[in-house]
């Protein structure tokens, strides 16, 4: 993605979903995107092949204000000067990432 020079060397312990540990490359913060919302995220850099591209959690909510939702698969957040702003999970991706995240781990 050429943000090598915007990386911040720290090498840190990661545990992923699967139980296994990785360690980090560093840091980079990011400007994450949602419809009419703009937000600084921090995350860690792997070297590693992954199905995520990144993964946004409790910290990325608390910033945008957003309400999860399991069941209905959204989040709703508000937008600045008024209105509610939201993202729809797609399953058919969700599966495909899953499949392809089940299959990598098979083959370590």
């Amino acid at each position: 993605m050429g943000l090598d020079p915007k990386i911040s060397k720290l090498a840190r312990s990661l545990t992923g979903f699967n139980g296994a540990t990785s360690i980090t490359v560093g840091t980079i913060d990011l400007d994450v995107h949602s419809p009419l919302v703009v937000c600084l995220q921090i995350f860690m850099v792997i070297d590693e092949v992954s199905s995520y591209n990144g993964i946004l959690g409790r910290p990325w909510f608390s910033k945008i204000v957003a309400i999860t939702s399991a069941l209905h698969q959204k989040i709703r957040y508000p937008i600045p000067g008024g209105g509610i702003g939201q993202i729809n999970s797609d399953q058919a991706m969700a599966r495909r990432c899953t499949a392809q995240g089940l299959k990598k781990s098979k083959q370590l």
